[in-house]
């Protein structure tokens, strides 16, 4: 066997120069590439990071609005509750009469022909009574010539008389029907006069206001 010559020797210690180099160029790529992920997975990290931050405060921020939103809801129940309470105590102090003239447009509308006609008087009733010692007066000649341009047409004597019953019976106390000279008559008290032209008025502008969201 041939013993390698300094030349052979030389050019074997130059090809493993070059492998180093080539491992060594290798490994700091591999080093780069190393270094270029853990700043991508740093960054990342960080993204993260400020993801569950966000989500936090978002969820903190939905919390606050639930509970803002079931103290609302509690609010507006304790308002309704209340409203209905105050309505119920106004309602008890009203005569059926004047809780007629209230009635909202619904109910109104369940009302029999006669209740309806009795309700649109007394809605105006200051318009068609007349002063009388005991009070005021509405005799059922009044309330025909009311009715009739009302409705355009003469109510027979029977509508008239039902008409006459219905304020009556709704006055309770403040309003009478009584007959003088065959003339029939139903009679207010001023007071009764007086509530029925304040319920009304305060009727009026409920519906103004409804109207007006319309």
């Amino acid at each position: 066997m041939t013993e390698p010559t300094i030349e052979d020797l030389a050019a074997r210690i130059d090809d493993l120069e070059d492998r180093v180099d080539d491992l060594e160029t290798d490994n700091q790529q591999l080093e780069d590439t190393v270094e270029a992920q853990a700043a991508t997975i740093e960054s990342q990290q960080n993204r993260l990071d400020d993801y569950e931050t966000r989500i936090q405060t978002l969820e903190s921020k939905l919390d606050s609005a639930t509970d803002h939103r079931k103290h609302l809801q509690q609010r507006l129940h304790a308002l309704e509750s209340e409203g209905t309470t105050t309505d119920n105590k106004d309602n008890s102090r009203l005569s059926p009469l004047q809780q007629l003239i209230r009635l909202p447009f619904k109910a109104v509308s369940k009302l029999t022909a006669n209740q309806e006609r009795a309700r649109f008087i007394a809605k105006d009733i200051t318009e068609y009574a007349t002063k009388v010692p005991a009070g005021f007066a509405l005799d059922s000649s009044s309330i025909r010539t009311v009715l009739h341009a009302k409705e355009g047409r003469t109510p027979h004597t029977q509508t008239v008389a039902r008409v006459m019953d219905f304020l009556d019976d709704l006055g309770k106390e403040a309003v009478k029907i009584v007959k003088r000279r065959g003339t029939k008559r139903v009679i207010f008290t001023e007071h009764a006069i007086s509530n029925l032209a304040g319920t009304s008025s305060a009727s009026r502008g409920i519906t103004d206001v409804v109207m007006g969201w319309r």
